[in-house]
């Protein structure tokens, strides 16, 4: 037996199992009068012709024929498929590889067509195969690559396991991939691990082997061969058992001094047992030769009937003609050249008769429908084109009036709000000015009096270069030139900026370090500002956090004259509060921002809180 045999066991056995498989094929056959329907009938003959391709291959040919005429009887594609995939199996292993290409090929194409990931990862290993046993080797390797691409996406990754196998094979000799090879055995050993009762393990412990052969443990490595051929015929596993037995014969001709008769013998047997004697052609005349140079007449003549048994078998079947399956293929190929033939002609007759049937039909009733329709189309053309532009000039006319009144009611809400700012806030500030002059003008006023009256001016001038600040700073965000553009702002720092000259006496802050939101730098330090100047002098305790995918900041003081009634409706505009305006344009700017800001009393505790997106 070839080496390149190992490559068939491991790709056709990807999705069966060797235990009890005369059980399996009885389960089977069984089976196949209890379907209920036919899609279920093709899957069980595609399962038995993979059973039977190595125990009877003309079985397998059978069931593959059968299930292939089924499945394209009812259109089954998935079961044509499994048809052509058991045939292209049945034809390398007659050793007609051409044949088996061809078959492999259009399998393919059909499990791409269904999307059957798993079967076309297969199908591509064994097409490696089969271009590597016709010495095709650039067509063997891209295949092999293909599949092996295709595999390691694959959910159950059993299959992926074999292709790094078929891969580790292929490259065993090559010096050039010995770290690839490495990889590949790495890769399944990974696998194998989820499935315990796989078979790879068996062919993995057997490159281990051949590992210690070639670093001159030669000994070692027959041993382990044995025993896990032992252990392999102890689950039931006879073909993965010879091909083990294989690897001493290997050893021989590669020069180490095992005696590989033993190791034949055993195959052959197990081979027999099995009913795989057609395969153990090679192996029976190895055993032949070697009893006739050694003298063994017994061991002569059981080998030479042995062999003389297989020739006649084969003879026999080529006589009868039992089944003549080069006759079969060429007889298909000629079946579909013939109906494609016949399919073109039909179709071609059917549209000739069709053309010819219709062709006065259409002209009679063309002609007396085109005059009606030519008139009927230009007056409704014409008032299509009428409608279509009052409606352009409507909806352009509605559009106008709506952005328009849309700009009239935003610029009305900023006037008003402006006006009753200049109105009501500036007031106080002009009366103790006023008052001040009538001071400087009383000769007789008293000195600590007007020293109070200035201090009180002053207090109220610098309320009112704050307040004309934040006004402005409001104004800018007002226009319509204004865009806001978000960028990434650190929390703690922009609190940091916000604390008063005098220092962080009576402040905690407890805001985590690289704490990013997304917004304006300078809203959110008027922000942090403003909120500290409420505040007041009192001790004052600011905390923050990310709570999903927003940031959320809470500045909290003692406050026993705030109700609750009073929190709710702080952000909101107030007369005579001097805060008030400050606070709507803090409650306008975290709109802008897409934030939320608003204020909690718990207690004698009031907690100012603003929410701003989180910057990732």
């Amino acid at each position: 037996m070839k080496r390149i045999v190992t490559y068939i066991i491991i790709c056709f056995f990807a999705f069966t199992r060797i235990h009890g498989q005369d059980r399996v094929i009885r389960s089977l056959r069984a089976s196949l009068f209890i379907q209920k329907d036919s899609i279920g009938y093709t899957d069980v003959l595609n399962q038995l012709g993979m059973q039977y391709h190595l125990s009877n291959t003309d079985s397998c040919f059978w069931y593959g024929v059968e299930a292939r005429e089924v499945a394209t009887r009812i259109g089954y594609r998935k079961g044509i498929a499994g048809a052509l995939n058991n045939l292209s199996i049945f034809y390398m292993l007659k050793g007609n590889i051409r044949q088996a290409i061809e078959y492999g090929y259009r399998s393919l194409l059909l499990y791409r067509e269904i999307g059957d990931d798993e079967n076309i990862c297969q199908l591509l290993m064994n097409l490696s195969i089969y271009h590597a046993y016709d010495n095709k080797i650039p067509e063997a390797n891209n295949f092999l690559y293909q599949a092996l691409d295709i595999g390691k996406k694959l959910p159950r990754d059993s299959v992926y396991s074999l292709v790094l196998i078929n891969y580790a094979i292929r490259f065993e000799y090559d010096s050039t991939k010995e770290d690839s090879v490495k990889w590949a055995l790495e890769g399944s050993k990974a696998i194998i691990t989820k499935y315990p009762g796989s078979r790879e393990k068996y062919y993995i412990r057997a490159f281990e082997a051949d590992e210690w052969m070639r670093s001159g443990d030669g000994a070692k490595a027959v041993k382990r061969i044995n025993e896990l051929a032992d252990s392999a015929l102890r689950e039931g596993l006879i073909v993965v058992a010879i091909d083990l037995l294989e690897h001493i014969d290997a050893y021989n001709r590669l020069g180490y001094p095992a005696d590989a008769v033993p190791a034949r013998e055993k195959a052959f047997e197990l081979g027999r047992r099995a009913g795989y004697t057609d395969l153990m052609l090679p192996t029976v005349i190895s055993l032949y030769r070697h009893y006739v140079k050694t003298g063994n007449e017994q061991a002569r003549l059981y080998y030479g009937n042995a062999l003389r048994e297989l020739v006649e078998r084969r003879l026999a079947l080529k006589e009868r003609n039992h089944l003549n399956h080069l006759e079969y293929f060429l007889t298909e190929q000629e079946l579909e050249e013939l109906q494609l033939r016949n399919k073109i002609q039909e179709t071609s007759l059917a549209r000739a008769t069709l053309r010819k049937k219709t062709r006065t039909q259409i002209i009679g009733f063309l002609t007396g429908m085109l005059l009606l329709l030519g008139g009927f189309t230009i007056f409704r053309y014409r008032a299509y084109k009428n409608l279509r532009k009052q409606e352009e000039l409507l909806t352009n006319i509605n559009n106008s009036i709506f952005e328009k009144n849309e700009q009239l009611r935003v610029h009305d809400d900023f006037k008003n709000k402006l006006i009753a700012i200049l109105a009501r806030d500036f007031r106080q500030p002009l009366n103790n000015i006023v008052r001040v002059s009538g001071l400087f003008r009383n000769e007789n006023a008293d000195r600590q009096f007007m020293e109070q009256v200035i201090n009180q001016a002053e207090a109220s001038s610098r309320k009112t270069l704050l307040v004309f600040d934040n006004i402005l700073r409001w104004i800018k965000s007002q226009l319509s030139g204004f865009v806001y553009n978000p960028a990434p702002c650190d929390l703690h720092q922009l609190y940091e900026d916000a604390l008063p000259d005098t220092g962080r006496e009576g402040i905690t802050m407890k805001i985590p370090e690289g704490l990013m939101v997304a917004g304006d730098q300078e809203m959110i330090r008027f922000i942090n500002r403003s909120l500290l100047y409420c505040a007041g002098i009192r001790p004052v305790h600011i905390s923050a956090m990310k709570e999903e995918e927003q940031v959320k900041a809470v500045l909290s003081y003692e406050d026993s004259s705030c109700t609750e009634e009073t929190a709710a409706k702080l952000f909101e505009y107030r007369q005579g509060d001097d805060m008030s305006i400050t606070l709507v344009i803090c409650k306008d700017f975290m709109d802008k921002m897409g934030g939320h800001i608003w204020a909690e009393k718990e207690g004698d505790t009031l907690r100012l809180i603003y929410a701003l997106p989180s910057f990732h």
